[in-house]
């Protein structure tokens, strides 16, 4: 297999063997519910994974601009984020009163309550030790491809109406690490139950057990909340060890924490060769999930030379679609030259899955996802359309993105038409969707390819803010990835890109928002959360808080 040059990129070498956790079915429901219309309480906002802030007020096309948005707080952290912020509003802090808060994980296990405004800590709590990656990339014992340290990586997701955030931390005690399950107060940081640890072992093919190792299993995908559970997948760690390595999706009940009973199945039973990897990781994308709490993501590569595709047991470089309690794989879609993008590390998995909320017309419900090879995929979630050997793809729609470490977005314009926003290589750009007589993206507008390149790893994962569809009010916002690396801090800058969601090559603002380290090795998936007048971005050891500049009370510093 082509394994490019660069430690992050051979995590993109996951297969689509898919570990299936099995459960009785739960009443879906979706507890990320927001008290407010600013709240941001999950991964691109909701579980459709619109990345539409569609309550936004105070910032429009035409405030936002360099004489009257720009810096106004930066707050330390204890490390790098990878995950996007969350921001719940008018919370209740133990000794504090009432805040608009926005939290932040950290790759040191941290998570911090921060106040939305000023930028003043509210709390902060330690949840164990990060396990370090000092060792380059091709030295073992440790290889990684998360610099310097795994802690928290995914985005957690809050169920403001039980008070909670739930996140999962990798914890070192010296010699072994493990991964573990926290349910916190948002008020206090502390946690309401004792945390999990989260192990799975499971008698796969042969009669051989096979047991989840973090030592070689990344939990990198946003965690996901629905159906009264938090669902949380996993992938692989640098590719290191490919014949044990799956992925695996886990359920856990959100009032108790208990891993929900099931069992793990392993869909190759005699593979040509024991490669296997099993992929599940997006770029950090979480999962979705529809009104009926079925579950929606993209899958990665699996032997590279070995065709594995089956109908019954095995799905690379896939679409899928899963019942609530995973016990029934309801449709897929694997695009006719899955091995071709095998043997060329060019998978699907690469890139996040996209619900879009229903349509009019003869297919309301669509799906957008694509990767590596630069293709975005338009389906019919209801027919996902399967697969076709030697094609054509079973489709609605393909069109070109440009490759893609990525995730779309989905917003409504003043005209009342929707929009998806696809972030590869090529730029973020702007697709009409037209519903009758049937669907079809239109290309709109772009940023163009200059305005997304990063330093190895392309694309971008946009947002949109806008007051409804209010004409002006659209604001389309990206974290554009470091152009060049350093092994050291602070690091290299990532920059906050905003652009006129009405057209594309009106670019509004560009401002350094931080800075990331081993861009080489730790791609930066950085993702922009908009709420209230405020933008905020986290990253290498900092939160940056963006606004009107005339927002900020008199006599008040920008902290630094």
């Amino acid at each position: 297999m082509k394994r490019p040059n660069s430690c992050f990129s051979t995590v993109s070498m996951f297969a689509a063997v898919l570990l299936l956790v099995i459960h009785a079915t739960a009443a879906p429901k979706d507890a990320t519910q927001a008290s407010s219309p600013q709240d941001v309480l999950t991964y691109h906002g909701d579980n459709l994974r619109t990345g539409w802030f569609s309550a936004e007020t105070v910032l429009t096309a035409n405030d936002v601009n360099a004489q009257s948005f720009g810096w106004l707080q930066t707050v330390p952290l204890d490390g790098k984020v990878d995950a996007e912020p969350l921001v719940v509003m008018q919370q209740q802090i133990a000794g504090h009163g009432i805040h608009d808060v926005v939290y932040v994980a950290t790759e040191n296990d941290s998570v911090y309550a921060i106040d939305a405004g000023d930028g003043s800590v509210l709390w902060h709590r330690s949840h164990g030790t990060p396990v370090p990656c000092l060792y380059k990339y091709t030295a073992p014992p440790r290889r990684c491809n998360i610099f310097p340290v795994i802690g928290i990586l995914s985005t957690p997701v809050i169920d403001r109406s039980a008070g909670a955030m739930y996140f999962v931390a990798d914890n070192y005690n010296g010699k072994v690490d493990a991964f573990y399950l926290h349910a916190i107060s948002l008020s206090t940081g502390r946690d309401l139950l004792p945390a999990v640890a989260i192990r799975y072992s499971v008698q796969v093919h042969g009669g051989q057990d096979w047991t989840l190792n973090p030592r070689f299993q990344l939990q990198r995908p946003g965690l996901l909340e629905v159906n009264g559970s938090i669902y949380i997948a996993f992938g692989s760690v640098a590719d290191i060890e490919p014949n044990y390595s799956r992925g695996a999706i886990l359920r856990y009940d959100t009032a108790t924490l208990s891993q929900l009973d099931g069992q793990l199945a392993n869909k190759r039973r005699r593979p040509a060769s024991p490669y296997y990897l099993s992929s599940i990781w997006q770029s950090g994308y979480a999962p979705a999930a529809d009104a009926n709490g079925d579950l929606y993501f993209s899958t990665g590569n699996s032997d590279p030379k070995n065709p594995s595709y089956s109908a019954t047991l095995n799905w690379p470089d896939s679409v899928m679609h899963l019942s609530g309690d995973l016990s029934t794989l309801i449709d897929s879609f694997t695009t006719y030259n899955y091995f071709l993008l095998d043997q060329q590390d060019l998978e699907i998995g690469s890139g996040g899955v996209l619900l879009l909320p229903d349509q009019p017309g003869s297919v309301p419900h669509l799906v957008l996802a694509g990767g590596k090879d630069g293709r975005a995929f338009l389906m019919d979630r209801d027919h996902l359309g399967g697969y076709t050997k030697g094609g054509p793809d079973n489709l609605l729609q393909e069109v070109q993105m440009g490759k893609c470490w990525c995730g779309p977005a989905y917003f409504v314009g003043s005209d009342g038409v929707p929009r998806v926003l696809t972030g590869g290589i090529r730029g973020v750009t702007s697709w009409r969707l037209q519903t009758t007589p049937s669907p079809k993206l239109t290309f709109e507008s772009s940023t163009g390819p200059d305005t997304v390149s990063g330093l190895a790893l392309g694309g971008s994962f946009p947002v949109v803010s806008s007051n409804g569809t209010a004409e002006g009010s659209g604001v389309v916002w990206f974290v554009q990835r470091p152009a060049t690396s350093s092994d050291k801090n602070p690091g290299t800058p990532v920059t906050l890109r905003a652009y006129a969601a009405s057209d594309l090559t009106k670019q509004l603002v560009s401002i350094q928002a931080g800075t990331w380290t081993h861009a080489y090795k730790s791609n930066a998936n950085l993702v922009p959360t908009v709420a209230n007048g405020r933008v905020y971005v986290a990253s290498n050891q900092q939160l940056r808080i963006f606004g009107l500049l005339e927002s900020r009370p008199n006599g008040q510093h920008r902290k630094r």
